[in-house]
């Protein structure tokens, strides 16, 4: 019974991402053709800013859809993982403010897309910190009821967090434009700090090859989703190409775990 809602949990998030890759990848061919039809100057900025959260969610497709065929075991991260890339796929509607601006048709509203954010992140970073701490010999079912409370915290704070979104363009619109989502991008610097600094420690205890693989896995891929935030065109082609690398650095070192 335990094994088959695992198989849900990865099947529901295989086709939450395959559904959000789809969605993703049809709204960014919309706006590139918007942007040549008006013969926008710089329109290939705006594509090197939101291509590379493409190319991270169908990564993480593709290495959860490996995870699926290997799934064997009962690792807690049978449920992380499959949490973890749901809430990166939910990023991106970091698109949708320049969708509507572009073509006019409104799938979210603004206070809409700032909650999905801030709560796509936070909790994405709160996972990243529970695939850390759970190598530190914590029972798997108090890791899952701290887990959930944490997740519901994180929603909590979307939710009651006042919606100011600092602008009425939505083109311009980011999570991070007022101050209360200023504090929010500081507790997420301090909960990857943490996470980070955890797998360090990890690695110092445990200084097999296995270890080590694993958490410069983990290590990059919060970089490349802390850096995916950016709306500058380095930081967004530098966090795709740095969280691929952690991808395949973890399905690596996963070939014998599930």
């Amino acid at each position: 019974m335990a094994d088959g809602k695992r198989k849900k949990q990865f099947s529901f998030s295989l086709v939450m991402q395959f559904l959000i890759s789809i969605i993703y990848a049809a709204m960014l061919i919309h706006i590139t053709a918007v942007l040549l039809e008006s013969r926008t100057e710089g329109w290939f900025i705006y594509i090197l800013i939101y291509l590379p959260q493409l190319v991270i969610i169908i990564s993480s497709l593709i290495f959860l859809f490996i995870l699926r065929l290997r799934h064997r075991t009962h690792s807690i991260d049978s449920t992380l993982l499959p949490l973890l890339f749901a809430f990166i796929a939910l990023e991106a509607t970091m698109l949708v403010p320049l969708y509507t601006e572009l073509t006019g048709i409104t799938i979210l509203a603004p206070n809409a897309v700032i909650i999905i954010e801030r709560f796509a992140m936070l909790a994405a970073a709160v996972v990243f910190v529970f695939t850390a701490i759970q190598y530190y010999g914590t029972n798997a079912s108090r890791l899952k009821l701290y887990l959930t409370l944490t997740i519901g915290a994180a929603l909590y704070l979307a939710l009651a967090a006042p919606l100011n979104t600092g602008t009425t363009d939505l083109a311009t619109l980011t999570v991070f434009s007022s101050p209360y989502d200023a504090l929010i991008l500081a507790s997420l610097v301090c909960i990857y700090l943490v996470s980070i600094s955890t797998y360090i420690a990890a690695v110092a205890k445990d200084r097999s090859t296995h270890s080590i693989s694993r958490a410069s896995a983990f290590i990059l891929m919060m970089l490349g989703n802390f850096f995916s935030m950016s709306n500058e065109v380095i930081p967004s082609v530098i966090s795709a190409v740095i969280y691929v690398i952690g991808i395949i650095l973890l399905t690596s070192s996963s070939k014998n775990t599930f």
